[in-house]
């Protein structure tokens, strides 16, 4: 995934608009896996009933660089777009907000360094941002991450994509000498997976569907004495294990718990001898290991269910866990 240029105006002197919009809204976020290693950042900038999504990544970088880059890469589309501007970024990283608000006129008066007279750190990314800030009026805030802001999600979502995209196998860890694998021919499918279990009686289901261009298949499964999480891990494992090929696959669910355990906390876990940020065993690790296995043969982007999510698949999804649990129940 290539990264947009954040050194100059991005399309030059021609703009949309040749007055200030009223307001332009724009949402950032960007991190490291580990950290410093391998990053992602991902904007979302919206204005009136316009939206443009950006994302880039870089392979040697650190959290804070990413969440710097996110944030000028939308004030210099801004800047070659619309001109002028009156910004609301929200960011969940203080390094970005304070550096701003607290920092950087300090910073700048003495030539760009630290109160202890050290070169300031990632200077070259705050100089930029110190340019682009004055051709806008910019008004930042703190948001707090991974609590269930949407557009903060799905900023957060982009940069964990442009992440994967560095990665041999997205969710799996890295294979010494494996060969790259190439997307160019794969079909491409989307699947949609929901669970459904049964409170105390732990009969559980899990339903999937499938999307294929104009083709659909469904499918759906039940197991006793199990949890609703455990039944999202599998319905996922179960789904690619139909496709019969390599497959570019897009992955929806409205459940954190699969998508993030996935995409950003399994590699945590097999560092760690598959233990938890505090020792603990992780839950459901068979589970986790088989949908590693099983998605390793493809390209995968997990996706937390939002308004652009195929929502009637999901739902269709929801019903399939939901009948595949009662009839279990019924037998």
């Amino acid at each position: 995934m290539e990264e947009l240029s954040v050194s100059d105006s991005l399309f030059g002197s021609a703009t949309l608009s040749g007055t200030i919009p009223t307001l332009v809204n724009v949402y950032v976020d960007g991190g490291c896996d580990p950290n410093p290693g391998p990053g992602g950042w991902g904007a979302i900038v919206c204005w009136d009933d316009r939206e443009w999504v950006l994302s880039g990544n870089d392979p040697d970088t650190t959290n804070n660089r990413m969440e710097l880059h996110a944030a000028a890469a939308s004030l210099a589309l801004l800047e070659g777009l619309l001109g002028r501007c009156q910004v609301d970024l929200h960011t969940d990283s203080q390094y970005v907000r304070q550096g701003i608000t607290e920092w950087l006129a300090d910073w700048v008066n003495r030539g760009w360094r630290t109160s202890d007279k050290r070169p300031v750190k990632n200077q070259d990314l705050w100089r930029v941002l110190h340019r682009l800030t004055q051709a806008h009026d910019v008004t930042w805030h703190w948001i707090k991450g991974h609590a269930g802001h949407p557009l903060n999600e799905r900023a957060d979502c982009l940069a964990t994509e442009a992440l994967r995209a560095l990665r041999r196998g997205p969710g799996a860890p890295d294979t010494p000498g494996a060969p790259e694998p190439t997307d160019d021919d794969r079909p491409v499918v989307e699947i949609c997976v929901k669970a459904s279990c049964r409170g105390a009686e732990k009969r559980g289901g899990w339903g999937a569907v499938l999307r294929m261009g104009g083709h659909t298949r469904t499918l759906s499964g039940s197991e006793s004495e199990t949890t609703a999480n455990a039944m999202l891990i599998r319905g996922a494992t179960e789904a690619l294990r139909a496709l019969t090929k390599p497959c570019r696959v897009t992955l929806y669910s409205d459940a954190k718990y699969l998508i993030h355990g996935a995409s950003l906390w399994v590699k945590n876990w097999q560092a760690r001898g598959w233990k938890t940020r505090d020792g603990k065993p992780v839950a459901n690790r068979a589970e986790w290991e088989a949908l590693l296995d099983a998605a390793r043969l493809h390209h995968v982007t997990w996706l937390l269910a939002q308004e652009d999510a195929p929502l009637a698949d999901l739902a269709w999804a929801g019903e399939l866990a939901s009948e595949a649990a009662g009839q279990e129940a019924d037998e």
